[in-house]
């Protein structure tokens, strides 16, 4: 029996391709336009999916979705490479725009890790309840920071920092606390506030 109050299930890989494949379909007036958050819609195979998009999520979709590349048929690597394609055009295109969008999304990212870390002294039960579900803000920053590279600001790297060693020091050792089926995707390094819990 699992000792987990909770983790984060993986997504349908089909439902994700979909996904990826309308989020990039509106990448190009997502940058554009000033929003941070995009509604948008896909049709999965549950039925029509309201989702949030921003550019953290729709990068951090790409990396799960070529970490289980092997998972994929024939048909939906090579979808999955037409997504990837388009949407590294687009970026490349209005990478400016993209990488400023970005900088704001880490912002609002780590504020909103910041009140989950505030809340954890207050209720220990209830953060490890909704640590897995919190903790894809922290995920979501590290795929943005691979997208900035040396894009990333002092300011903005320093905060990420700042935030780690306060993760650090209200975490412990535990268990892969997503659906173990996304492990392979996510290795301990860099990604090792997915290995412990509150």
């Amino acid at each position: 029996m699992s000792t987990r109050t909770s983790y984060l299930a993986a997504d349908n890989p089909v439902d994700d391709l979909v996904i990826a494949e309308t989020e990039a379909a509106e990448l190009e007036d997502y940058i554009i336009d000033d929003e941070l958050y995009r509604t948008t819609t896909a049709r999965t195979s549950e039925g029509d999916q309201s989702l949030k998009m921003t550019g953290g999520d729709l990068l951090a979709r790409l990396h799960r979705l070529q970490a289980i590349r092997s998972e994929l048929t024939p048909e939906q690597q090579q979808r999955l490479d037409v997504v990837q394609k388009a949407v590294d055009a687009t970026i490349y295109s209005l990478r400016t725009r993209f990488h400023d969008r970005l900088k704001r999304e880490v912002k609002a990212r780590l504020d909103s890790l910041k009140w989950f870390l505030d809340d954890v002294a207050q209720d220990a039960r209830r953060a490890r309840t909704e640590y897995p579900f919190e903790i894809r803000n922290r995920q979501r920053i590290e795929e943005i920071k691979k997208e900035l590279g040396s894009d990333l600001t002092p300011d903005l790297a320093n905060a990420i920092s700042q935030l780690d060693q306060r993760l650090r020091m209200l975490t412990a050792a535990g268990n892969f606390v997503w659906d173990e089926r996304l492990k392979s995707a996510y290795p301990s390094n860099p990604y090792w506030y997915l290995y412990v819990t509150p």
